[in-house]
């Protein structure tokens, strides 16, 4: 891609000041560039006079010292089209929200920050734009779709998903949930392996609108620069800019995204049939070729299989001997929910749900029945609500894949008819996905629940009663006929992830783990009934360790159900993770690690060995170390590196500090919500700190003395500092994750010395020990 010609100065209008320094800059620097401001625009959008003259231009610069949606989308476009990009950044203007800690993409592209127009000419004159980034040419035909996805799971964004499995494309999406920033490599790699982008923007009303909207206008600017087909939907009629408004498929309702999703999926019906893959550029090197897949399981599906690591946790998951499992976020559990998954729905005669049942809709259920119901019946209510969904479940995927089957099969076609009459009597609302279904049920309780006692609460319902009010079928002869057709397969999964998904353990009741108890009893009810009839059903529920533990302690059945832990410990089994990941890549010549690491990195950084380096600084955890390497990839990429050099370590490790800091905060927050943002108490602290000094800087911070002990606490259960032993400093993951030994040696050694990780060190300033 060419970059002659001048550049363009992209810049928000407001405020003025920021304006009158650039143009002034502008006209006094030697450098051709041109700004909106000198453009034709009378009769048209600013928008797409600015877009022509990004199509014309050398390379843009463009201004976020305010982030405004426009020019965050003419930044995307730019990066589509193969231009260079200069970013610059008035330092004497306050930082607004969203900032752009908080949105990511910026700061992993960098910056050059100015406080006057003499040093912006300054920067101007002596910046030579060199070589665009590079863009991945390899279309991802498995799952061509890559979507934008909110914080909150809403009815309006479910039926975003929903029509998008209903057009068949298998889709990868970045969802705040997982990673709290978006960094720009990442959209940019996302985007370009994508035949079709959707990007659903919020209304100014929802919580967290405009860091997500301003994500979406990067992503929406990339997909338009890199002529993808682009879906962007808009829930009301607002914050979009009239600029942009023609952009933009706008709905008041769930229904009217039906006919936009229906649009899109012909446009990438059509890219397809005019191009499948494009030929990767013979000029890439190996580290723009390596492809080292996602670091979000559900964003890799189906590329997984050819380099997944087969853990003892995993294989007993796949023999049927692990009814849950237990791990961290980032650790892996969506991965094996997926190869399970992935391994038995292909098998003939299985039958297997992967059920994610949406956290928000079972609060919301929950309040519902709480509201009406005492706890006796409450507990009665829930499990009778899991028990016929499961069943219906069932049903539904029986008749899903014997569709086609069952017209050629004398021996299933009379079961098969007659179980979905039953199936769909009395107009059963089918359509969507599951959490569409379960919602329509859930609606369906409470319709039928105030017709019949209106706003009275503390009614307590009898078995009739509470049949009457769940069930739309017939459960005994349901239960029967789906047994009865199940004797001819073999087994029955019942895979149920992100349940906890959206539910802080601190805003965790009583009754949220009644939920899950009511679950894992109704799976177990549903195991003996099959069994009964000698059909296998196996059931595997993925949870968060807090939750878990939270579920243990609370309910009367502890230790009843065979549980995995998966939590990593080894450095060599996250090593052979890495080296699976390039291999998949069909690297001539040895495929051990060590040749590997040596073709894409330094061997040493800091005096120590560099995969070794990056793995004590993952905390342990899969989805950790894989953002590092990319982080640090990405800047060799940008820097023209044919490996990982220093340079790229250091800036790598820098951006995903900044990424760290985020996700651990979460995480502390899920389980203390009165602490804050705490772990940014510890800015500019030394490395090496004694308890006592810990608790002053969290009193110097505001932090109440009543939690001192419980942040002390989880500040050991996260890895954020570890323990001076023998003067060696050990974490959470070198005592296997076991808080009581931890605790036994603290107590025993009395005042020993605390490092905080070093992963943490770039990201909060940390004086280095």
């Amino acid at each position: 891609m060419e970059n002659k010609g001048p550049g363009f100065y992209a810049y928000a209008s407001s405020p003025a000041g920021v304006g009158q320094t650039i143009e002034q800059a502008v006209s006094s620097c030697n450098a051709e560039i041109n700004t909106w401001k000198a453009l034709d625009i009378p009769g048209h959008f600013i928008s797409e006079k600015v877009l022509e003259s990004i199509d014309s231009c050398g390379f843009l610069v463009a201004d976020i010292s305010v982030l405004n949606f426009n020019v965050t989308y003419e930044i995307g476009y730019a990066i589509g089209k193969g231009k260079r990009v200069l970013l610059t950044k008035n330092k004497s203007i306050q930082e607004g929200r969203p900032s752009i800690r908080e949105v990511g993409i910026f700061d992993t592209l960098g910056y050059k920050e100015y406080q006057n127009s003499s040093e912006l000419s300054g920067f101007l004159n002596s910046a030579i734009p060199s070589d665009p980034l590079s863009l991945p040419s390899k279309i991802n035909i498995k799952s061509p779709v890559y979507l934008l996805e909110g914080m909150h799971k809403t009815d309006w964004s479910t039926r975003i998903v929903s029509r998008i499995k209903k057009a068949r494309y298998l889709f990868r999406s970045f969802d705040p949930n997982e990673h709290p920033r978006l960094s720009a490599n990442d959209a940019i790699n996302q985007v370009a392996q994508s035949h079709g982008i959707v990007v659903p923007l919020l209304s100014s009303t929802a919580v967290g609108f405009k860091i997500h909207n301003m994500r979406g206008a990067f992503i929406a600017g990339l997909a338009d620069g890199m002529s993808k087909a682009l879906c962007i939907l808009q829930n009301g009629d607002d914050p979009v800019p009239m600029d942009y408004r023609d952009f933009v498929s706008i709905s008041y309702h769930p229904d009217d995204i039906n006919e936009h999703i229906a649009n899109f999926a012909g446009e990438v019906a059509e890219a397809f049939q005019q191009e499948t893959t494009i030929v990767a550029s013979s000029s890439d090197t190996l580290l723009q070729s390596l492809d080292l897949g996602s670091t979000s399981a559900e964003n890799e599906m189906r590329t997984l299989e050819s380099y997944y690591l087969k853990t003892d946790q995993f294989l007993k998951s796949l023999r049927g001997e692990a009814n849950i499992v237990v791990g961290r976020k980032g650790s892996g559990k969506s991965a094996i929910f997926l190869q399970v998954r992935d391994r038995e729905r292909n098998k003939k005669g299985n039958i297997v749900l992967d059920l994610k049942p949406d956290g928000y809709k079972l609060i919301k259920f929950k309040e519902l029945i709480l509201s009406f119901l005492e706890e006796g019946t409450f507990q009665h209510t829930i499990m009778a609500f899991w028990e016929y969904v499961l069943l219906l479940e069932i049903c539904y995927k029986i008749l899903e894949k014997d569709r086609e089957q069952h017209i050629h099969d004398h021996t299933l076609y009379e079961q098969y008819r007659a179980l979905a009459d039953l199936y769909h009597a009395d107009g059963y609302e089918t359509e969507g996905d599951f959490s569409e279904r379960m919602s329509s049920l859930m609606e369906k309780i409470s319709t039928e629940y105030r017709s019949k006692h209106g706003d009275k609460t503390n009614v307590r319902l009898n078995a009739s009663n509470l049949t009457e009010m769940l069930y739309r079928h017939d459960v005994r002869e349901l239960s029967k006929q789906v047994i009865e057709y199940m004797g001819q397969k073999e087994v029955c999964w019942l895979l149920f992830d992100n349940i906890d998904k959206g539910w802080p353990t601190s805003g965790l009741e009583h009754e949220d783990l009644l939920i899950i108890r009511a679950l894992i009893d109704a799976t177990k009810k549903i195991e003996r009934q099959f069994g009964r009839s000698n059909v296998v059903v196996n059931t595997i529920l993925f949870l968060r360790n807090d939750v878990y533990e939270l579920l243990v302690k609370e309910t009367s059945d502890r230790g009843k159900e065979a549980s995995v832990l998966l939590d990593w410990t080894d450095p060599d089994l996250l090593r052979e993770l890495v080296r699976l990941r390039i291999v998949s890549n069909n690297i001539n010549g040895d495929d051990t690690f060590s040749s590997l690491w040596s073709k894409i990195c330094i061997s040493h950084y800091s005096g120590e060995e560099s995969s070794q380096y990056l793995i004590e600084r993952s905390l342990m955890r899969p989805r950790f170390l894989l953002n590092l390497i990319s982080q640090c990839k990405s800047f060799a990429i940008n820097l023209n590196h044919d490996r990982i050099l220093d340079e790229d370590i250091e800036k790598g490790l820098t951006a995903y500090s900044t990424d760290l800091l985020t996700d651990i905060g979460y995480e502390i927050h899920d389980v203390e919500n009165n602490v804050g943002d705490v772990l940014y108490a510890f800015i500019g602290s030394k490395a090496v700190v004694k308890k006592g000094e810990i608790y002053s800087v969290l009193a110097e911070y505001g932090v109440d003395e009543q939690f001192f002990d419980k942040i002390f606490e989880l500040l050991l259960w996260y890895g954020f500092i570890g323990l001076n032993i023998d003067d060696e400093y050990k974490y959470i993951y070198n005592f296997n994750y076991n808080m009581q030994l931890m605790a036994g040696i603290i107590k025993k050694r009395g005042d020993i010395d605390y490092l905080i990780n070093p992963a943490f060190w770039p990201g909060l300033m940390i004086e280095k020990a």
